[in-house]
């Protein structure tokens, strides 16, 4: 809203007509309060009046004093100040050395905030981003979380501070910190700029260390009018004498030197509003002072990207400086600013933090200034001294054991100069490891017929009880592949066919364990899963597998889905078939398969272990078949038949045979490990064991 002409004309009489009456100067547009225990919050409370004369000058020969002048010109945009600096219409300005600075924190990190007026003058007042002081809105009555630069400077001691300000809502936000007597005199001048200047200078004149000045009345004009309008330019105009008269009368104070910094709580957009955005507009401020900066501050030319203007100083530098002017710069141990100094020894900047990417650790990035040997502290606690330039750290010890996310405060401190920020790491805790794979067990000994750990050709039954070869020497597929333990498995590849049909390997045993009352098994199986038909890719089998019903044991491959295939057990014996075709193998990895049968107790049981289906089985199905006709043709085939001829017999083919003639069976390439018979019923447990050890049965008979 437009300021009130009325309130103005009333101030400008009681300027006229009562320059020492302090009731009518400190009350030009608001009140004026001392700090803590004082009388009242009337005019006449004022610690030092508007209208008293200025104190005599300090005439020690002493060190000048160091005092320091804080002006906010909310509204003067970046390019508003460069433009009028350049035309010759802000001479006061033209002084000083002006530089760009961001508002709004960093985007997309905790620091972000919105480029609005209060979480702005929180900024400004406290060197931290929202993440620390907790503001971040306009809305009224809230409370800044961070310490503001009055209560740095009192808590060392720094003299006497003082604050007029034109924005009421910015008098709500100090009030706390003249309440704890962390304020020596707050004046709430109610958007009179003449009330602000007034009492800046009886401020001046009265010896503080501290004076804030803030004005207003360029953003209402850019609300109002806009940012090309004459009114704004005749406010920034205004503005610019207001803080010449501030300048000048620091100008009369003999032996004090007056650091002198200009700045405004945030950008506008281009309509001359506040929306808070993120946007370069609204995030470019403005710092200017009026002594040597150090690199931090940068150049003047106006940044048009994030990025750029994120390698600038920000408003987040203005209390640091000023407590590192007065001496009053917390150690680095305490160190809780998300700003650093921009005069003397130039601290680092875009300081930000990562998880790292074992999610258990925290990347720090910066750029480093020319100069000054790098400390890293964590929360106080010094963990890192790092050589001049040194731009990043990860640190690794964070000692964190439960999921989470997890804030720290991480100063790092180039020469003497401290910038803090506070960052996270998104901590996941690793898993268990996995429980050790159980032991093989000691009695898979027990009942072993007939054992082939492969390994070399050709293969070699362990215990001497079988013979193992390709079914046709002018047709030997076999070939050694790598099996699940590292070392060498069986290979058959049924495409390699001789001219009678006969192909793939066949296992001959002396003591055929299918004439047991008991009898396992067992071995490790690898299949692409490709080129299956309905009619059934043999596996392992003593019988004539063009019917199930023939007599005899068989394992069959049968299509499945797109990454597995459909392992069926099949019992025969001539009339009375017995099946399991519930099982799976997954394509392309090694798997355990185990067929267990106890001809007494009339029962079979079927297993699979994969590696990504897990464990399947089918227990106890029943036995129904004439177990005398289990031995089938007394020889059993890998990747064939008990006939040897099975892709050729298929299709009802003779000799002679080339490979893939019968194509409704096409040729496959099949690979066995560590095959064992036995001649009792397997356990469940133990067969786990075999799956579960990852460890051949070699690793019990040697």
């Amino acid at each position: 809203m437009r300021r009130h002409s009325v309130v103005q004309f009333a101030c400008v009489l009681a300027l006229l007509g009562a320059l020492g009456a302090t009731a009518a100067l400190s009350g030009c547009g608001g009140t004026s309060q001392t700090g803590a225990g004082g009388s009242g919050n009337g005019a006449g409370n004022t610690q030092a009046s508007a209208g008293t004369p200025a104190s005599t000058p300090a005439t020690s020969a002493g060190p000048a004093a160091k005092k320091m002048l804080l002006v906010e010109l909310d509204g003067v945009t970046y390019g508003a100040l460069s433009a009028g600096i350049a035309g010759g219409k802000l001479p006061n300005l033209a002084k000083l050395t002006v530089a760009p600075a961001y508002s709004g924190g960093v985007n997309g990190t905790l620091s972000q905030q919105p480029n609005l007026d209060t979480p702005g003058w929180a900024t400004v007042l406290t060197g931290t981003w929202a993440d620390r002081h907790q503001i971040n809105s306009d809305a009224p009555n809230q409370a800044s979380h961070s310490s503001t630069v009055f209560q740095m400077l009192k808590t060392a001691g720094a003299g006497t501070v003082g604050a007029a300000v034109d924005s009421s809502g910015l008098a709500a936000l100090l009030t706390p910190d003249q309440n704890a007597g962390n304020l020596d005199t707050l004046v709430n001048c109610a958007s009179v700029d003449a009330c602000v200047t007034q009492n800046g200078v009886n401020l001046i004149d009265n010896g503080y260390s501290l004076v804030f000045a803030q004005y207003h009345s360029a953003q209402d004009a850019a609300l109002n009018d806009g940012l090309s309008s004459a009114n704004y330019a005749s406010t920034l105009a205004q503005l610019d004498a207001a803080l010449g008269t501030l300048v000048a009368e620091t100008a009369k104070r003999s032996n004090e030197n007056w650091l002198i910094v200009v700045t405004s709580s945030h950008g506008l957009n281009a309509a001359g509003g506040t929306d808070g955005l993120p946007l370069p507009a609204e995030s470019t401020s403005f710092i200017a002072l009026n002594q040597a900066p150090n690199a931090r501050l940068g150049n003047a030319t106006a940044p048009t990207t994030m990025a750029a203007l994120y390698t600038r100083a920000s408003i987040a530098d203005i209390t640091p400086t000023l407590l590192a002017y007065k001496g009053a710069l917390p150690d680095p141990t305490t160190y809780a600013l998300d700003g650093g100094q921009f005069i003397g020894a130039t601290p680092v900047s875009q300081l930000l933090g990562t998880t790292g990417s074992d999610n258990a650790s925290l990347v720090l990035t910066w750029t480093a200034p020319a100069t000054g040997a790098i400390s890293v502290l964590r929360n106080g606690t010094l963990i890192a001294s790092l050589p001049a330039g040194t731009a990043t750290y990860t640190d690794s010890q964070l000692g964190l054991t439960t999921t989470g996310v997890y804030p720290f405060n991480y100063t790092v401190v180039a020469g003497s100069a401290p910038l803090a920020t506070i960052t996270q790491v998104v901590y996941v805790q690793p898993p268990p490891p996995p429980p050790p794979p159980p032991p093989l067990a000691t009695t898979l000994t027990n009942g072993l017929s007939s054992y082939y750990p492969f390994g070399a050709l050709p293969p070699v039954d362990r215990l001497n009880a079988s013979t193992m070869g390709p079914w046709a020497a002018d047709a030997d597929s076999g070939t050694l592949v790598t099996d699940p333990f590292g070392g060498k498995g069986l290979q058959i590849d049924t495409h390699t066919v001789d001219s009678n049909g006969f192909d793939g390997y066949k296992l001959t045993q002396t003591n055929d364990v299918t004439t047991h009352a008991q009898f396992t098994i067992g071995f490790w199986f690898y299949t692409s899963c490709a080129n299956l038909t309905g009619n059934g890719t043999p596996v392992f089998s003593n019988k004539n597998y063009y019917s199930g019903g023939n007599a005899g044991i068989a394992i069959g491959l049968f299509p499945g889905s797109s990454t597995s295939c459909n392992i069926r057990f099949n019992l025969g014996d001539g009339s009375t078939r017995n099946d399991i075709n519930s099982l799976n193998v997954s394509a392309n990895k090694w798997t355990y398969l185990a067929l267990a049968i106890d001809t007494t107790a009339k029962k079979i049981n079927a297993y699979i272990f994969d590696p990504v289906l897990g464990e399947q089985k089918v227990l106890g199905q029943a036995l129904s078949v004439n177990i005398a006709k289990l031995p089938g043709l007394g020889v059993f085939g890998l990747n064939e038949d008990g006939t040897g001829r099975y892709y050729m017999n298929a299709c009802n083919d003779t000799p002679p045979y080339t490979v893939g003639k019968c194509a409704a069976t096409p040729p496959d390439v099949q690979a066995f490990g560590d095959l064992a018979l036995w001649t009792r019923f397997v356990t469940e447990t133990e067969l786990q064991s075999i799956f579960g050890s990852g460890q051949p049965l070699s690793t019990l008979t040697h």
